[in-house]
């Protein structure tokens, strides 16, 4: 019996499945996310999660691998606590426990039950589809710095030169300060250096862009700024008279008339306007016998309240008169059942015959 894939299939529609005796198996969504390592984006997914703790509530796996199965709903509860102990006893024993297409329970170092989830399989119903992005390597920049020219050492003078002027002294001492101090400016390679926009470039941005945006503004409320009453118009404004009141007319004074001798049909007065016929109240749907197992055909489970009132009515006045919110579940959701039976048997056939478009969603309740 695969115990795995049928809870696998209810977390795509719910938001929490208990397996009894064991613990409850709900979902988390999980953003997209970066990964440096590999270089590559992660879409949004929603993974299982589960928590040992007990929970409390119904769950709709005892019915679901009932109906799968083909089997009652006593024997899949005692499939389930047989199952469980035998799952229970091979995780202490150190062994790993594998649900497919849900996930591997096993004890970590520290000897707690551990779930690790099945990557493969993404609950997001509104998945975009987005596939992992690689992003693109970038070259490394290398800097081809070259050191600055050196220029060779003067050779001693080894023949002694004819002292120069005073005012050739000055120049070249001039001369000597400027050659020791002058560098060549080599270009930085990481330095970033934004092109220089030619100027009719400039007076098209800075300009001839906003004129136009302010052109196309005014053209589009033309009528708020200069139409008639508009914001900019100048004058007086024509002031807007109000028709007068009709004068009540007077009372009319009906005087009685004598009905002849003979009985004459008259035609019947047509009335103007007729009041529309007021809709007849629909009936408030049965409840079932307390205290009575009853099987609950459920079409729909919404966390706003009014969505499951409205479909509610909408299935009462297409026929279905047992229509109604029966419960409220832990995780504060509202469910609608289509009708209600005392027999599982009568529930089934009962599933098979309702409206296509609920069919496929709906499954039974015991309570």
């Amino acid at each position: 019996m695969q115990l795995g894939k049928y809870i696998s299939d209810l977390l795509y529609h719910h938001d929490q499945v208990i397996l009894p005796g064991f613990g409850a198996f709900s979902t988390r969504y999980v953003p997209a996310k970066f990964i440096p390592e590999k270089k590559i984006v992660e879409s949004p997914t929603k993974v299982a999660e589960f928590s040992p703790e007990p929970s409390t509530g119904s769950t709709p796996l005892i019915a679901y691998m009932a109906e799968k199965e083909g089997r009652s709903i006593d024997w899949i509860n005692d499939f389930l606590k047989k199952l469980v102990k035998e799952i229970v006893t091979s995780i202490e024993s150190g062994n790993k426990v594998e649900f497919e297409y849900l996930g591997v329970f096993q004890l970590d170092a520290d000897g707690l039950l551990q779930f690790i989830p099945d990557p493969k399989v993404n609950y997001l119903k509104e998945d975009t589809g987005l596939s992992q992005v690689k992003a693109p390597e970038q070259k490394e920049m290398e800097a081809d710095i070259k050191p600055p020219p050196v220029s060779p050492a003067k050779e001693k003078a080894t023949i002694p030169e004819a002292e120069p002027p005073a005012a050739a002294k000055k120049t070249i001492k001039k001369q000597k300060e400027k050659t020791e101090y002058t560098h060549t400016n080599t270009p930085d390679p990481m330095k970033i250096t934004m092109p220089k926009l030619p100027p009719a470039l400039k007076w098209l941005a800075y300009v001839i862009i906003p004129l136009l945006v302010i052109l196309i503004i005014l053209f589009l409320n033309f009528n708020f700024f200069f139409g008639e009453g508009g914001l900019f118009r100048t004058g007086e404004r024509p002031v807007v008279e109000l028709p007068p009141a009709e004068p009540t007319p007077p009372a009319i004074t009906e005087t009685p008339v004598e009905p002849p001798a003979e009985v004459v049909e008259t035609e019947p007065v047509e009335v103007a306007n007729p009041l529309p016929a007021e809709p007849e109240p629909v009936a408030a749907p049965a409840k079932p016998e307390p205290g009575r197992k009853t099987y609950y055909i459920v079409v729909g489970s919404f966390r706003n309240e009014r969505n499951a009132i409205r479909l509610a009515e909408n299935l009462r006045n297409q026929g279905a008169h047992q229509a109604q919110v029966f419960m409220r579940t832990p995780s504060d959701f509202h469910r609608v059942c289509y009708a209600f039976y005392y027999d599982l048997a009568e529930a089934e056939a009962a599933k098979a015959r309702i409206p296509a478009e609920f069919r496929e969603i709906a499954w039974i309740l015991h309570r």
